[in-house]
């Protein structure tokens, strides 16, 4: 992983919360620590790792592709928890924007099923958001769990899973870049 810069996107932060769980868990409160675990394991892999946000600011939509752009990115990595208006759903989702990142994305999903998560697998699918779409550089968006569900709620404060599934992010990654 020498000579290759990965941009990891914590979801909201600052002002913006992001989605709220039924135990009050905000969002942004759980993008940013899950974030710091995969930056610590690429770092451990030799990448050169820049985060859009490693403390709770607030970062705009445009400022996190501009770091994209401004540092050269390989990889952009933007990482949040969905919410839906039932507590029901529940499971992870990876999205994409253009069509040469579907690759990327399958590869990096592919990681959360190989890890064996115990959750449904939404796939990989095409999604129309900002940090992906406006970004020139190879980026995806990852829907690592809903927050609205309680039991995942619950398991996403968890260290355990945070391992887990920064692990399996790290490994996706190393396998797209290799």
């Amino acid at each position: 992983m020498k000579g290759k810069t990965i941009v990891l996107d914590p979801g909201h932060g600052g002002k913006d919360v992001g989605s709220i769980g039924g135990n009050g868990t905000y969002e942004k409160d759980v993008t940013l620590p899950t974030a710091l675990k995969v930056r610590d394991k690429l770092l451990e892999q030799g990448a050169t790792v820049v985060m859009t946000r490693d403390a709770d600011t607030t970062v705009s939509l445009d400022a996190r592709t501009e770091i994209s752009q401004e540092e050269n990115a390989d990889l952009f990595i933007s990482i949040h928890f969905d919410a839906f208006q039932t507590s029901d759903v529940y499971g992870m989702t990876t999205y994409y924007y253009k069509p040469q990142n579907q690759e990327i994305a399958q590869k990096i999903h592919e990681q959360f099923l190989e890890a064996d998560l115990l959750t449904k697998d939404r796939g990989v699918r095409f999604g129309d958001y900002h940090v992906i779409r406006e970004n020139t550089k190879p980026a995806v968006l990852l829907e690592l769990g809903y927050i609205s569900n309680k039991d995942e709620e619950i398991r996403m404060q968890s260290q355990s899973f945070q391992d887990e599934i920064s692990t399996a992010i790290a490994s996706g990654v190393v396998n797209c870049l290799r």
